[in-house]
């Protein structure tokens, strides 16, 4: 057996099986057995080659753990997102990706030995075959959070995933529409009639282009009917907060979205009293007969009934709503800033870039300032 020095570590190389076998003194473990980390190889250099590895590991205070897989990781991130407080929704989601689409496909490779930036470009590839980029930007973060995670708990010394580009999902995303002032029309005046309870919803997210997670979140007392404002200070998000600072609005309501309010708070009066000590207030402006929140599949059900009743079509999604407003904003000649302000956006530019199908901007000053550079030459030649 071969003493040799690694570093500030001794460590042995020997004969084992059909190769050689190497291993590290780091005195004892808590209950009195020496801690010897053991490599193999096929010869003594490859050995030597690990040993090096493993000692600049140790004096990085990394312990990588070489049979550690990717599902084991990816399973301690979602436990981990979970005692964070991540929604439940939002949990589903995040497991029902990682179960199809990395633990089915990848979960037993290993971090440490196995997994290298070809083999994860290989396997988003394949992924992107039958992906829209969106979901596939989505597993492709929880791949990196999963090794990130297992780096801060000494599992790997690197995360191999951020060394790759998500590429171009191939499976098209459905692209958000708008209602034309026409079908918008129709709409708003079928979302008047009492049987529908989405009305007041429909109408406000129209002419206000609040998104849906924050109407689900509205309370009455961020609604001032007599004032005509609405104030936006909270959504269906996880811990409750808006998208962005800049979400953080208020502004005035147009009247037809008063008058629904007003009629839906009657509404809910009787039903509370109706309902009596079964009601469950949460102080929502929009809610079930109960008082009980509507969830995104609640209020797209409804919707849709809606719609078709409207004679608009029932594949309308609620987040349409908000590409609508912004729509008939620009088609009236609203400035990009404004609008921006209204919908609560950060920057302009993210205005732009989410709306960009929706967004009809004029230039004109370019015309405007070539009229008057030619405006003597043209009366000179009349």
């Amino acid at each position: 057996m071969a003493k040799i020095l690694i570093g500030n570590y001794e460590a042995s190389i020997y004969p084992e099986g059909d190769g050689y076998a190497g291993a590290i003194s780091l005195g004892f473990k808590p209950n009195g057995k020496r801690n010897r980390p053991k490599r193999k190889g096929k010869n003594k250099e490859a050995v030597k080659a690990k040993l090096r590895e493993l000692v600049d590991e140790l004096e990085k205070g990394v312990q990588a753990d070489q049979n550690y897989t990717v599902k084991q990781a990816v399973n301690a991130l979602l436990i981990h997102l979970a005692k964070q407080g991540k929604s439940d929704r939002t949990m589903k989601t995040y497991r029902g990706l990682a179960d199809n689409h990395i633990i089915a496909k990848i979960g037993n490779v290993k971090l440490k030995k196995e997994l290298t930036p070809d083999l994860v470009e290989t396997w988003l590839d394949e992924c992107a075959e039958n992906m829209t980029t969106q979901t596939l930007r989505i597993v492709h973060g929880l791949l990196r959070r999963s090794i990130r995670l297992a780096q801060r708990r000494d599992k790997v010394d690197r995360n191999v995933a951020v060394l790759v580009d998500t590429p171009q999902g191939m499976k098209p995303t459905r692209r958000s529409r708008s209602l034309t002032l026409k079908q918008a029309v129709k709409l708003l005046r079928s979302a008047q009639d009492p049987q529908h309870r989405l009305g007041a919803y429909v109408i406000l997210a129209v002419v206000t282009g609040l998104r849906t997670e924050e109407l689900r979140a509205l309370t009455w007392n961020n609604v001032d009917l007599k004032k005509k404002v609405v104030y936006v200070l909270r959504s269906d998000r996880d811990g409750g907060d808006t998208k962005t600072k800049k979400s953080r609005r208020g502004f005035t309501m147009a009247d037809n979205a008063v008058d629904a309010l007003k009629a839906l708070r009657k509404r809910q009066a009787a039903e509370k009293l109706e309902a009596g000590d079964a009601y469950k207030d949460h102080n929502l402006v929009f809610c079930h007969e109960d008082g009980t929140p509507y969830t995104d599949g609640d209020v797209l059900r409804r919707f849709q009934k809606l719609t078709a009743a409207a004679g608009v079509g029932s594949d309308w999604v609620p987040r349409e709503l908000r590409h609508t407003f912004v729509s008939l904003m620009s088609d009236h000649e609203v400035a990009d800033e404004v609008i921006s302000d209204l919908v609560g956006h950060s920057s302009t530019q993210t205005t732009r870039t989410v709306y960009r199908h929706q967004l009809r901007p004029v230039v004109r000053k370019g015309g405007e300032k070539m009229n008057e550079i030619f405006k003597d030459d043209k009366s000179k030649s009349a």
